[in-house]
């Protein structure tokens, strides 16, 4: 298994990383890993420094999308206070065309530095839904529109990297129902193509998990009622989100009042990025047995994220 740490140039990571006085490389190594899973957000290339290290790239992503699609006037109207709002979210594009041609430029620009693997996010839910849990559009329906959006652009994919596609908890890709996995892998028109398992999204599909004995069993449950299917799974995104007690407790309405701020910390209560802190890991991967494994954290500086990777490898 190819063991991988998430890692980004846009935030302060690449001084802390200068101030360690080591390459992106000898850090990999110094923790143990095998390289980075990069996350690239825009349309210019990274640096051709962190080339090396980059295993995977996990590509950026709108989590509301489907309303501009799908030209739903009264959907972006609820979603952006203004055009200008709007056309910022999507890189200027104007139109599903442009939008299209946002996301070529930017999977060629995730393709320098020529990753074994492209990680593309399957959901659909805006900043009152993620309140509500009122969703607008089902499933089939994102899944249908994430197809129809992939097979527009994957020709800008090289052949010999692999797209895995992520699941999530709210409407789309979350791989708790085997016949909409089908029904999404049976519209994709690319053969080298699988499934990134978020170990973390999928707990936060069961808000009834009350520890990680328990999570394990509905992980290892989820992909064995996958069937053959499961074969598509060919990384993990390794995280433990215990969140059932948040999501029960807060007051599912919406706020206009609410900020970035606020729906960021309502968010990371629901997908809390920590690491599995016994063997209920181990029991995860084994069952699994994924080629890639991201252990994926939230962290605010490498301190933080030297002692979530500490806690994770040893149960792993």
């Amino acid at each position: 298994m190819v063991q991988l740490f998430n890692f980004c140039v846009y935030h302060d990571y690449v001084k802390q990383l200068e101030e360690t006085g080591k390459t992106l490389p000898e850090y990999v190594k110094y923790l143990g890993l095998d390289g980075i899973e990069h996350l690239i957000y825009g349309k210019e290339a990274p640096e051709p420094a962190f080339k090396e290290s980059s295993v995977g790239v996990h590509l950026a992503y709108w989590p509301y999308w489907v309303g501009f699609w799908k030209n739903n006037k009264s959907r972006l109207k609820r979603e952006f206070k203004s055009a200008k709002a709007r056309n910022d979210c999507y890189f200027g594009a104007l139109n599903k065309d442009e939008w299209l041609s946002v996301i070529q430029q930017h999977l060629i620009a995730a393709a320098v530095v020529k990753p074994e693997y492209m990680v593309w996010h399957v959901s659909e839910a805006d900043v009152q839904e993620t309140y509500t849990f009122d969703f607008q559009y089902s499933d089939l329906e994102v899944l249908e529109a994430a197809a129809d959006v992939f097979n527009a652009v994957s020709m800008a994919v090289p052949s010999h990297i692999t797209v895995l596609f992520e699941n999530l908890w709210w409407p789309g890709l979350r791989l708790t129902d085997p016949d909409n996995v089908k029904y999404f892998f049976e519209r994709i028109r690319r053969k080298n193509v699988g499934i990134m398992l978020d170990t973390g999204h999928l707990m936060n599909t069961n808000p009834e998990l009350q520890n990680e004995a328990e999570a394990a069993d509905y992980v290892c449950r989820t992909v064995e009622n996958l069937g053959e299917l499961a074969e598509l799974i060919k990384g993990v995104h390794l995280s433990c989100s215990l969140s059932g007690a948040y999501q029960k407790s807060f007051v599912h309405e919406y706020d206009r009042r609410t900020t970035f701020a606020d729906m960021y910390k309502h968010i990371v209560q629901i997908d809390r990025h920590q690491p599995f802190r016994t063997k209920a890991a181990r029991r995860i991967l084994d069952f699994i047995q994924p080629k890639y494994i991201t252990h994926e954290m939230i962290y605010s500086s490498l301190t933080e994220l030297e002692e979530k990777l500490k806690i994770q490898l040893s149960n792993c």
